[in-house]
C-alpha cells in the first residue's frame, strides 16, 4: 500500500437508568458508576500514539522490512552512512503540503543486516494519544499532557515561518510548532531526544535558535 488511509472512528454510548425500592441511594451508585474521565477516549488502534513506542502500526524498533510491507515504498527520503529518512504522503494531492508518515531508521547492530526504525513522525490529526492529543494542538494543551517538554530550537521553513521545536525528552515524543498550532508529533526512544538524528528530515530549513 503506496498511499496512507485516514478512517474516522464513531463512537457510541449507551445509559442505563436501574429501578430499586430506595431510588435515591441507588441514584448515587449509578451516578457513580457511570462517571467517564472527560480525557478519556476510544482511538482506533491503527492512529494510536503512544509515546516512546509507536505510531499507529509502526513502532519504535520494528524491522523496516515489515515497515515497507505495510506502507510500500517511500515516496521521498534521504539516506547516508547507513541511517535513513523514509517518507511516505496521503493522497490528497490537492494539498499544498499534504500529510505524511516519516520514519528514521538505522542498522540495528555492527552486524550491519537489519534497519530498524527509530522515530516516527506524523503530521495528520488522524493519529492521536489515548487522551486525545493531536496535531493542531495548542502548545498549552501540549504541556497540559505532557508537562516536561521543553523548547529545543528554532527554524525557519521555506515559507521563512518560524518552526519551533519542542521535546518530552524523558516520555519520548517529540512537536513542532507554527503559529501557535503544533504541526508535527514525533515518537522516538525515550531519554533520547527528538534530535539526537544524523540526519536532518528539513535541510532546507534554517536553525535561528
Amino acid at each position: 500500500m503506496k498511499n496512507i488511509k485516514f478512517a474516522l472512528l464513531g463512537l457510541s454510548i449507551s445509559l442505563v437508568a436501574c429501578q430499586s425500592a430506595n431510588k435515591k441511594s441507588q441514584d448515587k451508585t449509578d451516578s457513580a458508576s457511570n462517571l467517564t474521565p472527560a480525557t478519556t477516549q476510544v482511538v482506533d488502534e491503527r492512529f494510536l500514539i503512544i509515546a516512546g513506542k509507536s505510531i499507529g502500526e509502526i513502532a519504535l524498533g520494528e524491522d523496516m522490512e515489515q515497515v515497507g510491507k505495510k506502507l510500500g515504498r517511500p515516496d521521498a527520503g534521504d539516506a547516508a552512512m547507513g541511517k535513513a529518512w523514509g517518507i511516505w504522503y496521503s493522497n490528497d494531492s490537492t494539498a499544498k503540503h499534504p500529510n505524511e508518515i516519516a520514519v528514521y531508521s538505522s542498522y540495528r547492530d555492527t552486524s550491519m543486516r537489519i534497519k530498524d526504525v527509530k522515530q516516527v513522525r506524523i503530521t495528520s490529526s488522524k493519529f492521536k494519544t489515548k487522551d486525545g492529543l493531536a496535531t493542531g494542538s495548542t502548545l498549552e494543551a501540549t504541556k497540559s499532557k505532557f508537562p516536561g517538554i521543553e523548547k529545543l530550537s528554532a527554524y525557519l521553513n521555506e515559507e521563512k515561518d518560524t518552526v519551533t521545536v519542542y521535546d518530552a525528552k524523558k516520555d519520548g515524543i517529540g512537536f513542532e510548532f507554527l503559529k501557535g498550532k503544533s504541526i508535527s508529533l514525533t515518537v522516538h526512544p525515550v531519554n533520547i531526544p527528538v534530535n539526537a538524528t544524523y540526519l536532518t528530515l528539513h535541510p532546507e530549513w534554517k536553525l535561528v535558535q
